[in-house]
């Protein structure tokens, strides 16, 4: 019968051994450059760019499974995981499985059966070779991985990796050490936001290219991210309640012209409309088509050169030319008001040619 060490060198050969062996593997490297997430054989590992590495406590294994304690710290795990997917940062969890060292080498059985020190390491180890630490280590690694996924874990996140007996947590000479060499370690590897591919608003424009990352759903954008302003006068298309404004027109919160004017120039002594201006014409119809709140004031002007009563007759045909062109785009006469002022308000110096042109105008003015 064996004769069983005094309790005092007992506990100072447990003391001795648990402490050589307390360093758990925890070295900074990266086992999730892989080709398959669930891949039970030892994957290299790879040094990688990451934001932040939140290694978690050991999940210890008895012979029952996972450990009552160890079920609980599942959910501190989940919760973690849980606050970077809000911040929608790209995740990748590690699962590495270790057992207890193994003790089928026949060389260190047969020295330790000749020596008392080994004899009585051997009245506390257990038996395990090395294919059976491999294949317990697999499903310790499984196990933990179809957990997490039962808590809302994406499988596609996960990177399993079996180390077997390599690596012990403790010594193997006392049954708490191999209790606590059975284990899974779990790491969450969160990468750096600018490797995010994010579209907060959905509208296909990356937050990390968007000038408008809040736009809201359904509205077309531009390649910027930004709604469309087809009239150009700063209120969005899908909030502009006066859509297609002359370019002229200041406009209101709802993209309304609060004062308008739209000039067009003429010839010396004519009063038709030059080739250049019938766009500007059309155009000003089809917003007064769309906007019918709205009548317009047609004013006539000329420049100084001449006698002033003649002047005074040019600007009025002038202003009932464009009138005429307005009613043969579709609006009603009786929105439109004319009125000859002649060469009484010039908008530039008579002297040069330039000014003259400017001064020899028709200006439509919008009202209510």
């Amino acid at each position: 019968m064996m004769k069983r060490l005094p309790m005092k060198l007992f506990i100072l050969t447990m003391i001795f051994t648990l402490s050589s062996f307390g360093g758990i593997y925890d070295y900074n490297y990266s086992p999730l450059e892989q080709e398959s997430n669930t891949t039970t054989e030892r994957s290299p590992l790879m040094y990688g760019d990451f934001d932040k590495i939140i290694r978690f406590k050991a999940l210890l294994f008895d012979e029952e499974g996972l450990t009552r304690e160890s079920k609980t710290y599942l959910d501190t795990i989940v919760k973690t995981v849980d606050e970077y997917k809000i911040d929608k940062r790209k995740l990748g969890v590690s699962i590495i499985a270790y057992t207890q060292a193994v003790t089928d080498d026949k060389n260190e059985e047969a020295i330790a059966s000749k020596t008392y020190a080994n004899k009585i390491q051997n009245w506390f180890r257990k038996d395990l070779d090395k294919n059976t630490s491999e294949h317990i280590s697999e499903e310790y690694a499984f196990d933990i991985q179809k957990l997490l996924i039962d808590k809302g874990i994406d499988k596609n996140m996960t990177v399993l990796e079996v180390r077997g007996a390599n690596d012990p947590a403790y010594s193997g000479a006392t049954s708490e050490g191999r209790a606590l060499s059975n284990r899974v370690m779990v790491a969450l590897y969160v990468y750096p936001p600018e490797d995010i591919e994010v579209d907060s608003d959905g509208d296909s424009v990356f937050d990390k290219k968007d000038a408008c990352p809040e736009t809201p759903i359904g509205v077309r954008v531009d390649l910027k991210g930004c709604p469309l302003d087809t009239d150009s006068d700063g209120v969005y298309d899908y909030k502009d309640q006066c859509p297609g404004t002359p370019k002229s027109f200041k406009v209101d919160v709802d993209g309304c012209p609060l004062v308008g004017t739209l000039r067009l120039n003429f010839t010396f002594n004519k009063y038709n409309i030059e080739e250049y201006a019938y766009p500007k014409v059309a155009s000003f119809a089809q917003f007064l088509k769309e906007n019918s709140q709205y009548k317009v004031e047609i004013s006539g002007h000329t420049d100084s050169t001449g006698d002033e009563n003649y002047n005074l007759t040019l600007s009025f045909l002038r202003a009932n030319e464009v009138r005429k062109a307005l009613i043969q785009e579709g609006i009603e006469a009786r929105r439109l008001i004319v009125t000859g002022l002649g060469e009484s308000m010039p908008v530039s110096d008579n002297e040069r040619e330039e000014g003259r042109y400017a001064n020899r105008r028709v200006e439509m003015k919008l009202y209510y």
